[in-house]
């Protein structure tokens, strides 16, 4: 009996190897090539290309890591001094503690007209006071 065990074991982790790479090489034949891939952006850049591109930086999923999205925004600006225009993403974290008058940090991710991530960080945490009412 243990034998068969041992038999079924190496033929399953055998399989998942097998599907593992083959399901590497299809997908990667199928895709076409996303937002930032080239280094270049599409005409009309959305949302979605620029998430994507963030999404696939090592950096950013460095500080997201298994951290609690609450909240996704974009805004565009600019770098009149480097004449850059870029689309920002802030990742407004779930707050841990409530109770703790800490808010949570951010993660703030700025993305060139290039399709390539120009700035990530993380804010500090800030203590908000308690209010005391007057009597």
């Amino acid at each position: 009996m243990a034998s068969i065990n041992a038999l079924t074991a190496g033929i399953v982790i055998l399989a998942f190897i097998a599907g593992t790479g083959a399901g590497y090489l299809l997908t990667a034949r199928n895709e076409a090539p996303t937002a930032g891939a080239e280094g270049t952006c599409p005409a009309e850049v959305t949302s979605l290309n620029i998430l994507t591109v963030a999404l696939n930086d090592p950096k950013v999923i460095g500080l997201l890591g298994n951290k609690s999205i609450g909240a996704i925004a974009f805004s565009r600006g600019t770098y009149s001094e480097q004449d850059m225009n870029y689309t920002q993403i802030v990742f407004r974290l779930q707050d841990p503690d409530p109770d703790d008058h800490m808010t949570a940090s951010m993660i703030v991710v700025q993305i060139n007209d290039s399709c390539k991530v120009y700035s990530v960080y993380e804010t500090y945490p800030s203590y908000i006071p308690k209010i005391v009412p007057e009597t």
